[in-house]
């Protein structure tokens, strides 16, 4: 068997990850544009970049286990390469053991030394099969190490999702945020229907299925990728997970009315918004970073969205008059709900950003509230879960006595947990982990 170009591209491609802070998904595009690599091959690199990534601090306990130096003192490439190993032998039921352990010792062939290339087969020959070989910590004694070793997260989520969930409950949380996600996309009906858009999606071999309640949703579970085909190119869909689709049912857009999206890039949901209004409201995409809002109208003039208009500027400090019908604040966030598709994500997340995130988030929702009409409808926004970004957010708009909750639309009532206030997790909804509050400004 020779070098395998494919097993390399995911090297050099998790080496731009580790050691220049590379986002994952950008890494990858980036690698994928510039390889010459068949479909399957391509697969194939996707599923070892995210898998490893997904898996990481996993396959470092099992080389833990069998290695006798540290991990920090191995070569980046030979350790990314003995990750990828055990990933493979572990997830990998398409890649035959002795497959496994051959092609990692070609590569360590060419990324170190001859007792670099001996390390790796000595150990990887040693690699588990199944996670029933992985010891792991007691779940009855260290439950928050348990999750944290066999979801590879970092400890203090899985310490923080015990205490919010309960043990059962975040064990089946962990589980599912370490899946990986299905692609979603979202019909846009300003050029096709749903229907129509199936049909083209079965011609294709797609694989479509319809998911949710939501009316644009299709999920794809197999065919290319979605980004590159000509039907996204004309514009007949947007790929987003289902539960980034109710931010915009739950503000409920009419035609004739001026709505304000506070933190628009990179355009889904302002998209949404005006293919909800039929494109016949006056619709601000509003965002702090002028480069993102390039994809915003990249996207608006890809989907034929003509209502839109992009303002640079920051939400919280919004140079706008009381002058809105409906607001948006999809706010950022720690994303936590989202590590299904960005599993990078939990390596970069930290107790204090979340704290930091909180403060923007409650100065983006007083500005909301300001901007917004007398009787005027406001929704906020996150893709997490944590109490800080969602219960403590709303704690905080109800604390000004100027909104008061209101229900949205009745089919939204699958992720509504009480009045106004709905909720998806990826455990109980096979969903991103979104939370979203509609709000009414009193007259």
């Amino acid at each position: 068997m020779s070098y395998d170009i494919v097993r390399a591209a995911a090297v050099n491609t998790l080496l731009r990850v580790r050691d220049k802070g590379a986002y994952v998904n950008a890494a990858l595009d980036r690698t994928l544009s510039r390889a010459d690599i068949s479909e399957r091959g391509r697969a194939f690199l996707t599923q070892l970049v995210y898998g490893t990534v997904r898996h990481q601090s996993l396959c470092d306990h099992v080389l833990r286990g069998l290695l006798t130096q540290p991990l920090e003192k191995l070569p980046g490439a030979i350790l990314i390469i003995l990750r990828m190993g055990v990933f493979q032998s572990l997830f990998c039921r398409s890649v035959t053991f002795p497959s496994m352990v051959h092609t990692s010792v070609e590569l360590a062939k060419h990324r170190g030394h001859a007792g670099t290339t001996r390390l790796v087969n000595a150990v990887l020959r040693r690699a588990p099969q199944r996670m029933e070989d992985v010891p792991l910590p007691p779940w009855e004694t260290h439950p928050a190490e348990r999750l944290s070793v066999r979801y590879s997260l970092p400890p203090w989520i899985s310490k923080a999702w015990l205490t919010q969930f309960g043990p059962d409950e975040a064990a089946r949380l962990c589980a599912a945020c370490n899946e990986e996600a299905p692609v979603s996309v979202r019909a846009n009906l300003l050029q096709t229907s749903t229907d129509t858009l199936m049909a083209l999606f079965e011609k294709a071999k797609c694989g479509p299925i319809k998911g949710t309640r939501i009316p644009e949703e299709l999920t794809l579970t197999e065919g290319l990728p979605p980004s590159r085909s000509k039907l996204f190119r004309e514009g007949q869909y947007f790929i987003q997970d289902a539960a980034s689709m109710l931010p915009p049912h739950a503000l409920d857009p009419q035609p004739g009315e001026t709505i304000l999206d506070l933190c628009a890039a990179p355009g889904g949901k302002t998209t949404h918004i005006a293919q909800l209004a039929h494109d016949k409201a006056r619709v601000v995409a509003m965002d702090i970073h002028p480069d993102k809002l390039r994809f915003v109208r990249e996207n608006a003039e890809r989907l034929g969205c003509v209502g839109i208009r992009t303002v640079c500027g920051n939400g919280a400090q919004a140079p706008f008059g009381e002058a809105f019908d409906r607001v948006l604040i999809d706010a950022p966030c720690s994303g936590l709900g989202t590590i299904r598709r960005h599993p990078d994500l939990k390596w970069r997340v930290t107790p204090e950003a979340i704290a930091r995130l909180a403060v923007e988030q409650q100065q983006l929702l007083r500005s909301a509230i300001r901007l917004c009409k007398n009787g005027g409808t406001l929704v906020y926004s996150v893709c997490t879960f944590t109490p800080e970004e969602t219960e403590e957010a709303l704690q905080a708009a109800l604390a000004t006595g100027e909104v008061v909750l209101e229900d949205g639309p009745e089919w939204l009532d699958t992720w509504k947990i009480r009045t106004g206030t709905y909720r998806t997790l990826p455990h109980v909804d096979g969903l991103d982990g979104f939370f979203l509050m509609r709000l009414r400004k009193a007259s």
